[in-house]
């Protein structure tokens, strides 16, 4: 089916049901269907020969509306970006020769400087409507193309890939049924116009019967409008580079159903925080198909791009034999009837199309391993890289620097920056950049830029850019332009903060208070680690108790630095204060409340300990309660994922959100016990921010637990607290080790607050929770010491630790806290470990392998360059730690044994 009658099929077929979605607006099937149709006709009356328009414009409801109008029209549609600088956008057009330039946007686009014919959108929609009938036909012919948009990266001369309709159909088939979009559900339109991830969004959710939804955008930041309607509207489905998606609230994520990303690889941070909250798909495909290549929905992270989808097959490419294989590694060739057509301008067959046992064939540029009929990227065969969505030829966009320039420049890449090696002294760098603003889109612009007297070269006569990159790492040395001491020192390390905040922060800000996260805190220090030093850099930063702002960061590495206060003397006066009043108001609350002692309440459900609760209660007849920080459909659909459900079992579930315990508690009814489970691991976060985010949730949930009247209470904590249960002093918080483990020594005390309200509770301090089922094992992605016998495994050498390692079951520890819930513990405080190992016992579990003083292996392991950093900034904590002081052998479970099968060790 051509494209024309696709959209003429799928508008006409759903009438009133809503199509598209922007503000206040909504426009359905039939309105659609009426709109395109005339709008179509208006254009091939406009100019009845001719073949292409180009239609500058995004981000708008009408701009979409037009894009479907040129499809259904039969003209072969050419986006471009409104943003373009103006030579970027002679050259574009140049190359398309569309026969019309339809302007979507309120840029103002002067036939005189294009060379070519502009329509006003605008003015054209406000003529009169054309009569149905013959004028307005329902479809038209086609040309042999079917959309043309330029390559997701061209630099140089701009490749414009000429698609045809053959994969059309089959894109929309396969993307509708494996991200499960169904009719009704709300697809957000992210991608620009210019970018082929918004064909897919645009045809596959009117394929499926959903409903476009675009943001209101008032001409600012399109990534805060998103953010903003998400986190007020959310989406069902969502396609984004991983860059993108990093840039979101948490607010806005739990509001998404579901999150494709494609067009940058997705690494295992980016995994890992999108499916806190949603469904995730890895979707691969390069412009020169139809959008979509291939797709995965891991589990856990993977290099893994997926399976082709239908209409598709890969191959691995030997050039050396000129051999297309379906296993190997090498270069990937997608085959199949959704390659493009070519490149507008090239013969066809030219490379990189050919073609494969007689279909057409792309060769794709990546490296790949094909295995088993599954695609695990590695990476690109050239020098091209992928920068916001956009792929960059390096040395094409080399060369057009030194042109524009005129002078000798070597753009390279560095700790994931664009590097702009320069001769140039005739501006200053705000104004070359500046200037770089203006000529080059902005996925072009280099981060940074590094003055040289010469370009060094090697022994072939080119560049040599491993010399620069020690340039650009040697303590600051082209990184940021500025003066001599103190003053620059400030510049450069407020330089490094604004560009992973992306936002200015002044010296003495906090960076977790100025949105950083545990992450970008290990991506700060690594950056500063090239500026400084690794060790002085780690010096400083356990003198600053890993909280970190710019003025005390200069102070901790200055020839006498001193250790930052502590925070516990400040944060245990806050917190002392704040329990005086709450315990008051507990008794007040208790007082009017009328609990249902049938119901239990559960955090946490999401998490690993939390989601066996959940699993042991459903079925069991009693009302059940979840709070929770995720989308409540997520974590029925993980749920049922991992522990085989159906979400029939969840119909005597009721999910709250912490915003929801605000609510009166006649509106959400009464509780009977309550399980909290729910808590953010995070060893790196410093104890103030711990209170802001886990004791604050536990101090809405204790709240919510008196108005609503429960009778039990019983918290999971942590044996890292310590073995005897004293009160909470300074003292006794300064001796607990992290960050972490003193937030839950404080969190005991809110949870504590609750006695003598006539609510029991129980806390239990459990070790170290392991017993993971094959659902469970993306939870010991973020496990440290999970991780350490990972890493230890695969090197083959372990660190010695200091102490004993105190472990338990999961079943144990459920059974234990269903136990307590059901008021019948022996004991309201307790500590729940079963086992204890000590090195060598762990050295045994793991094949006999060798070990190594901790500082010597953590060195190893870092410069290897295979660890998650936040992984690593969490060993370097733990490694520090005592451990527990005597052996228990509770139990004969072969805990470690299970915990090294699981990890595939």
């Amino acid at each position: 089916m051509d494209l024309s009658t696709f959209l003429a099929h799928h508008l006409g077929a759903r009438g009133a049901e809503p199509a598209l979605e922007s503000g206040t607006r909504t426009w359905s099937y039939a309105d659609l269907d009426r709109i395109t149709r005339d709008r179509a006709a208006r254009l091939r009356g406009l100019h009845p020969k001719a073949v292409r328009i180009a239609l500058v414009g995004e981000h708008t409801a009408e701009a979409l509306v037009w894009t479907l109008a040129v499809m259904r029209a039969g003209l072969v549609h050419t986006p471009l970006s409104p943003g373009l600088p103006p030579e970027r956008m002679r050259e574009a057009l140049r190359v398309a020769g569309p026969d019309l330039v339809l302007r979507c946007t309120t840029e103002p686009l002067r036939e005189e400087d294009l060379g070519r014919p502009v329509i006003d959108a605008a003015q054209l929609a406000a003529g009169a409507s054309l009569a149905d009938g013959a004028e307005s036909p329902v479809s038209w012919p086609v040309q042999e193309t079917a959309y043309s948009i330029f390559t997701s990266g061209s630099s140089g001369l701009p490749k414009l890939v000429n698609v045809g309709h053959q994969g059309v159909e089959a894109l929309c088939e396969a993307q509708t049924r494996l991200f499960g979009v169904e009719p009704g559900d709300r697809v957000l339109q992210f991608s620009s116009l210019a970018f082929d991830a918004s064909v897919a969004e645009v045809l596959v959710t009117l394929y499926a019967g959903g409903t476009l939804v675009v943001p209101v955008w008032d001409g600012g930041s399109w990534v805060n409008a998103v953010g903003t309607h998400l986190a007020e509207h959310g989406c069902d489905v969502i396609t984004a580079p991983p860059s993108v998606y990093a840039r979101l609230t948490d607010e806005a994520r739990k509001m998404i159903g579901t999150v494709v990303f494609a067009g940058e690889a997705m690494t295992e941070v980016d995994f890992r925080m999108a499916a806190r909250f949603s469904r995730v798909f890895n979707a691969y495909g390069p412009t020169e198909g139809t959008v979509c290549f291939s797709v995965a929905e891991p589990s856990r992270f993977t290099t893994s791009v997926g399976r082709p989808v239908d209409g598709y097959e890969a191959r691995v490419h030997d050039p050396a034999t000129h051999t297309y294989t379906t296993s190997g590694l090498g270069e990937l060739v997608i085959v199949g009837q959704g390659v493009a057509l070519g490149y507008e301008g090239v013969e066809r067959g030219e490379a990189p199309f050919t073609t494969v046992d007689g279909a057409r064939a792309y060769h794709t540029g990546d490296e790949v391993e094909l295995r088993d009929g599954e695609v695990f990227y590695r990476g690109r065969i050239d020098d091209r890289i992928k920068r916001l969505g956009h792929r960059i030829a390096l040395t094409e966009l080399e060369g057009r620097l030194s042109a524009l320039l005129g002078s000798r420049v070597a753009v390279l890449t560095h700790e994931g920056s664009l590097v702009l090696a320069h001769t140039t002294t005739g501006r200053t760098e705000p104004e070359l950049k500046a200037w770089l603003r203006e000529v080059l889109p902005n996925w072009e612009v280099p981060d940074t830029l590094l003055l040289v007297p010469d370009i060094p070269v090697g022994h072939t006569g080119k560049a040599d850019k491993d010399a620069l990159r020690a340039l650009v790492g040697r303590d600051g040395t082209g990184t940021r332009s500025g003066g001599a001491g103190e003053e620059a020192g400030q510049d450069a390390v407020s330089a490094l903060v604004e560009e992973l905040l992306g936002v200015p922060v002044t010296p003495g800000t906090s960076f977790f208070d100025a949105g950083g996260d545990s992450f970008g805190l290990v991506q700060l220090q690594v950056k500063l680690a090239q500026l400084y030093g690794e060790e002085r850099v780690q010096s400083a930063f356990d003198l600053l108790n890993y909280d970190f702002t710019v003025e005390g960061f200069l102070a901790a590495v200055g020839d006498a630095p001193q250790a930052a206060a502590s925070p516990v003397p400040a944060v245990l006066r806050t917190v002392s204060s704040d329990l005086a009043g709450l315990t008051a108001s507990l008794t007040a609350l208790r007082q009017e409340a009328s609990g249902a002692p049938g119901t239990v309440t559960v955090t946490g459900a999401g998490g690993f300990i939390g989601g066996h609760v959940l699993d042991k209660l459903l079925g069991t007849g009693r009302p059940l309660v979840v709070v929770t920080t995720s989308s409540p459909r997520r974590v029925v659909e993980r749920h049922c994922v991992r522990f085989g459900r159906q979400e029939a079992d969840f119909s005597d579930v009721r999910f709250l959100s912490y915003d929801d315990l605000e609510a009166p508690a006649e509106d959400t009814g009464g509780w009977g016990a309550v399980v909290h489970c729910g808590y953010h691991v995070n060893h790196v976060l410093p104890l103030e921010r711990q209170v802001k985010d886990s004791i604050a949730t536990t101090r809405t949930l204790v709240r919510a637990a008196a108005e609503r009247g429960a009778h039990q209470f019983v918290f999971v904590s942590a044996a890292s607290v310590g073995q005897e249960f004293v009160p909470l002093t300074e003292d006794a918080l300064e001796a607990v080790g992290d960050p972490y483990s003193q937030s839950k020594f404080v969190a005991e005390s809110y949870v504590g607050a609750l006695d003598g309200t006539g609510c029991r509770v129980d806390i239990v301090r459990t070790g170290l929770v392991y017993g993971h089922q094959a659902g469970d094992a993306a939870f010991l992605d973020d496990d440290v010491f999970a991780n350490l016998l990972r890493i230890s495994g695969q090197r083959r050498v372990m660190p010695r630790l200091a102490g004993l390692v105190p472990v338990c079951h999961v079943a144990d520890v459920v059974e234990t806290l269903l136990t307590a819930a059901a008021g019948r513990a022996a004991e309201r405080r307790a500590v729940l470990l079963q086992r204890t190992y000590d090195t060598d016992q762990l050295s045994a579990e793991l094949g006999g392998v060798a070990l190594a003083d901790p500082r010597e292996w953590l060195a190893a392991v870092t410069e290897a360059g295979a660890t998650d950093p936040r992984v690593l900034a969490a060993l370097r904590l733990w490694l520090d730690e005592q451990g527990w002081s005597g052996p228990v052998h509770a139990t004969c479970r072969p805990i470690i044994r299970e915990l090294i099968k699981t990890l595939e060790i």
